[in-house]
Formats: C-alpha cells, sequence, structure tokens
C-alpha cells in the first residue's frame, strides 16, 4: 500500500526534499545567502572555502605547487564537508520526512553553535595553521550537512555550495527557453529563472559574509540563526498524494 504523505523518490533512490518546506523558495534562499556569507567569512579569516568545495580542490593542487600555503585548511574542509554529507543523507534515508530536516538542521545548528565557540576560542584562526585547519573543518561540517538538507528544497536541484553546475544549467536552460522547441519553454524558464536566482543569494551571501567580517565574532552564529528560520519552515505533516511530483529541470 502506498504511502500518499510521502513524496515520490528521487533517481538516486533517496526521498525527495519537496514539500518538506514551507515557501520551499525562501528556504532556499536563506541557505543559499547562508552559505555564500559563511564561505566569504570563512575564505577571508582561514584562506579556505567551508562550502565551495570546488574552490578548495583547486587550492589543493595549487598549495603544493607552491601557491597556496593554506591548502592543508583545503583538505581538511574538503574531507570534512564529505564525511558530514555521508553521514547525513545516512540519517535522512532512515527517517521520514519532514522529521528527517528537522534532525539534520538541529544538528547543522549544533555544528554552527560549537564552530561559533572554536572560533571565538582561536581568534579566528590566528593562532597558526593548526587552528585555521580545525575551524575549516567545523564549518565545512555544517556545510555539508546544510546542503544535503536543503539542496532538493524547490524541488529542482539546486546546490547551494558550488555555483559552477548551477550555471552551466542555467545556461543550458535560457538557451532552451529562447531558442529550444515550444514545448519545453515553460520549463526551461522555471529552471533558467530559478538557477539566476540562487546566483544572486550566493552573490548576496558573499557580499554580506565580506562586510560581516569586521565584526567576526559573531558570523557563525549567524547560520545558526538562519538554521532555526529554516526549522519553522519545515512542515509539520506532508499533504499531497504521491503522484505529485516536481517540475523536472536543470540538474535532474
Amino acid at each position: 500500500m502506498v504511502n500518499r504523505s510521502v513524496p515520490p523518490e528521487g533517481q538516486d533512490g533517496t526521498t525527495d526534499a519537496y514539500r518538506e518546506f514551507r515557501l520551499p523558495l525562501t528556504a532556499l534562499a536563506l541557505a543559499i545567502v547562508t552559505a555564500g556569507a559563511l564561505d566569504a567569512f570563512a575564505f577571508l579569516r582561514y584562506g579556505a572555502f567551508v562550502a565551495n568545495q570546488s574552490g578548495n580542490v583547486i587550492f589543493l593542487g595549487m598549495g603544493p605547487a607552491g601557491e597556496h600555503p593554506e591548502w592543508p585548511v583545503s583538505g581538511a574542509a574538503i574531507v570534512a564537508f564529505a564525511v558530514s554529507a555521508g553521514l547525513v543523507d545516512l540519517l535522512r534515508r532512515s527517517l521520514r520526512p519532514p522529521v528527517a530536516s528537522m534532525v539534520a538542521l538541529t544538528v547543522t545548528a549544533a555544528v554552527m553553535v560549537v564552530w561559533t565557540v572554536l572560533d571565538l576560542a582561536l581568534a579566528h584562526g590566528r593562532y597558526g595553521m593548526a587552528s585555521r585547519v580545525l575551524l575549516a573543518a567545523a564549518g565545512a561540517v555544517a556545510m555539508g550537512s546544510l546542503t544535503t538538507v536543503a539542496t532538493r528544497a524547490t524541488g529542482v536541484p539546486t546546490p547551494i555550495t558550488y555555483q559552477s553546475g548551477t550555471t552551466k544549467h542555467t545556461g543550458e536552460q535560457a538557451v532552451r527557453w529562447f531558442l529550444g522547441p515550444r514545448a519545453g519553454r515553460v520549463e526551461a524558464r522555471h529552471a533558467a529563472l530559478l538557477g539566476l536566482f540562487a546566483l544572486g543569494c550566493y552573490t548576496t551571501g558573499g557580499a554580506l559574509g565580506t562586510l560581516a567580517q569586521h565584526q567576526s565574532r559573531w558570523v557563525p552564529l549567524s547560520g545558526t540563526v538562519a538554521m532555526l528560520v529554516l526549522m519553522l519552515l519545515v512542515r509539520r505533516r506532508l499533504g499531497g498524494s504521491a503522484g505529485a511530483s516536481p517540475p523536472d529541470a536543470a540538474g535532474r
């Protein structure tokens, strides 16, 4: 017997986060702005990203080549992000929505509190490479968890922690919107506009994180506040029929 309160499963077998959030576009925007802000803060303070692992991979190559001495910080962030994303994904598979999102967001908020305490105790990474490695890893754990929860918040896979794929799919869908077959233009327009929205949110977050780093003691804690708001947006129960599915768009 099909449980009609649970949204359909994604192609990878995981339960789609679609419909887990009230105001899903707001939830996605908040997650992306948070990722952009914390990325900017971490890069300026630690020399590595906590969300954008594409950038960290480049730094991992540049460092041994003699151009980025902070490359161990990037390496720690990559490992921490990957482990966190894997563990939270496993947790989400073992729980039913929307409980899965609430638990994952609680974990993310708790990690951000720990990150804030460590950031203050270690003077924002000024005590040397080891302190920056620890701080970047703590931030990456939070971001790995968050991206696992929020990537499918609107029903269209929209990465919140790296934007290369978003840029690619936005371009593809924009061309389909204006030049493609008429039958698929509505879906292409939806995906292109969502991609532009995500890019704008990440850019806005980067600007906010850059400005806020002058009051750096509270920057990681702002991520905790964002998680609390996201918890308020999680539905207490899921409605709709099992036949309802999210729109087909970029990245699927």
